[in-house]
């Protein structure tokens, strides 16, 4: 393997320097989510649109993290990195003062720029940091440093959008930036940057930009439009031409972009096939755990923001430990055992309930992200030291386009079987909400409205809606009872006493109807209490049958553990 010339190793220094810029891309890309409905009202924009907010920065960095990668190596790695915090700082700021949403898209895209020149070259420099027995431990800090800005992401951007404002979100990437830049400058200083004569590749840059833009679109958009949608089968299509003419047009130019012996190495192939469940697997569930707690639990998405924490946040325990483990071991061990954990997260997950203890929960996040850290830093170890350093830079760029990939796949993936579920189980709530009204014992008219609120609501009965309003009864119809009881109650009573107890009886009437009206609007919320529990059951059934997938892919990919038999790392020149 070829090294660094004097100094041979920058050390940890370096490895905390390149740690703090994949911290604030990897940020951003949680950050952004629990602060998109405050986005939305000071736009006035639908959900549509502002889903671009998200999805522009995802694109951005699919389509450039192999580009980007392969053109450090003309420039220099630490040029790039540079450069791509430089771009981070300032696109983060343009996003802050965005005047309209199409301002801020377009920063979106310029930091989903910044962010595809850290990434890559943040896996090359932690591996060129510290000598290969320490490598492990390396990319364990900075697996962990990964895994603690997706956990605080979504709590930061809860608590800045709460109590200041959304466009705090981007603005404090800024004064980060300025006081760790010096930091960044001096980690550096001394170390020569690796470059190699500029040849690249535009006709394949071009090719396989086509091919990962329409393949991550149709992520993105698979569940909104319809997984069977004619458009989403088009993009599919479009992105499995292009895939296959940039294969054609690699195996016959001089200077590929993807040199494709880089798959030979089961080593790498086993990492990266890791490495893309583990981005399935975390951004799928991190979706959908918020969900359960605002939904099902009632928590305030605040207080959701903070409660997934335990997710994320044992990933960053986990993560240094496992890192130095695999410098002893290897890596077949640490990785059968990041399965089994996932394995055993998801068995429990299957178990959820609408009334799972506070304590169980944290235990299953607890499992779950310790199965996850294991597999997540084993396989970004794996793959950095199994290729040569010709292949490094390519080597960072497809690892970090598949994690990239799979955390997109996640979402897509385990929001659409939630949905396909809930979708079917609506009619059922309908239908038995529907018999419950018409079997109870109140007025006709009652039931008429309490039936047309329940099927007004069929499409949104599983969206959640805070603190559910109590039923009551129009005053209009109110008025109606009154005055039907009370003709009633005069006709049964002797002409003579009608005319001098009419206020009495009225009053009396009243009251009794009053009191009748109170029985009534509490046996319509009991049944409206019952649909509400009925909805946070089926809501937690359709859950787990994201979770049952979760769980036959972690079985499914855990046969590339085969490929991580052989303790040494053998490396494809």
């Amino acid at each position: 393997m070829t090294n660094q010339t004097a100094p041979k190793y920058g050390g940890m220094k370096q490895v905390l320097a390149v740690s703090l810029g994949l911290f604030l891309v990897f940020l951003d890309s949680t950050v952004v989510n629990i602060s998109l409905p405050n986005i939305m009202n000071d736009y006035h924009i639908n959900l549509n649109l502002a889903s671009w907010i998200i999805n522009s920065f995802v694109l951005t960095l699919a389509i450039l993290l192999i580009t980007l990668g392969k053109i450090a190596d003309f420039f220099g790695r630490i040029r790039i990195f540079l450069i791509g915090i430089i771009v981070f700082a300032i696109s983060s700021l343009l996003c802050g003062m965005a005047p309209t949403v199409e301002v801020l898209i377009a920063a979106r895209v310029l930091q989903g720029i910044g962010g595809a020149m850290i990434i890559p070259t943040s896996m090359m420099l932690v591996r060129t940091a510290v000598p290969p027995e320490k490598l492990g431990l390396a990319m364990g800090i900075w697996g962990a440093v990964g895994a603690l800005a997706v956990a605080i992401g979504p709590s930061l951007g809860g608590v800045v959008t709460e109590f200041i404002n959304w466009r705090w979100i981007f603005y404090i990437n800024v004064p980060v930036i300025m006081i760790a830049f010096p930091f960044i400058i001096v980690a550096f200083k001394g170390s020569k940057d690796v470059k190699s004569p500029f040849k690249l590749d535009v006709l394949g840059v071009i090719v396989v930009s086509m091919a990962l833009y329409f393949l991550t679109f149709a992520i993105l958009q698979g569940e909104k439009l319809g997984w069977t949608s004619t458009t989403i089968y088009m993009y599919f299509t479009i992105s499995l031409i292009a895939t296959l003419l940039f294969i054609f047009i690699e195996k016959r130019t001089n200077i590929p972009l993807v040199d494709f012996t880089i798959f030979k190495n089961q080593h790498y192939l086993g990492g990266i096939l890791s490495n893309f469940l583990g981005g399935i697997l975390l951004m799928g569930t991190l979706i959908l755990l918020p969900i359960y707690l605002t939904q099902v639990k009632e928590f305030s998405t605040l207080h959701a923001s903070f409660l997934i924490t335990p997710l994320s946040a044992v990933m960053l325990v986990v993560a240094p430990i496992v890192g130095r483990l695999i410098d002893k071991i290897g890596y077949q061990i640490p990785m059968f055992f990041g399965y089994v954990f996932t394995v055993i997260g998801f068995v429990f997950l299957l178990k959820l309930t609408p009334d799972t203890e506070f304590s169980m929960l944290i235990t299953m996040m607890s499992l779950l992200g310790t199965g996850l850290g294991i597999i997540m830093v084993t396989s970004v170890t794996v793959c950095t030291v199994s290729v040569s350093e010709k292949h490094v830079s390519l080597g960072s760029g497809i690892f970090a386009t598949a994690r990239n990939l799979g955390g997109a796949l996640g979402v897509s993936l385990f929001v659409s079987i939630t949905l396909s579920f809930l979708n079917q189980y609506a009619d059922d709530v309908v239908a038995d909400g529907v018999a419950r009204f018409e079997n109870g014992n109140m007025p006709e008219a009652v039931k008429a409205i309490a039936i047309e609120n329940l099927q007004g609501k069929k499409d949104t009965l599983f969206e959640g809606e805070g603190e559910q309003e109590s039923f009551e009864i129009p005053q209009e119809m109110q008025d109606q009872f009154v005055a039907k009881k009370l003709e009633e109650t005069l006709k049964e009573m002797p002409q003579v006493v009608e005319v001098n107890a009419t206020p009495n009886i009225e009053k009396k009437v009243t009251a009794m109807v009053n009191v009748e009206i109170e029985n009534i609007e509490k046996e319509v919320n009991n049944i409206q209490n019952t649909i509400r529990s009925d909805a946070q059951s089926f809501i937690v059934e359709a859950m787990t049958k994201a979770f049952w997938c979760g769980l036959l892919l972690t079985c499914l990919f855990s046969l590339s553990l085969i490929f991580l038999r052989k303790k040494q790392v053998e490396e494809i020149l």
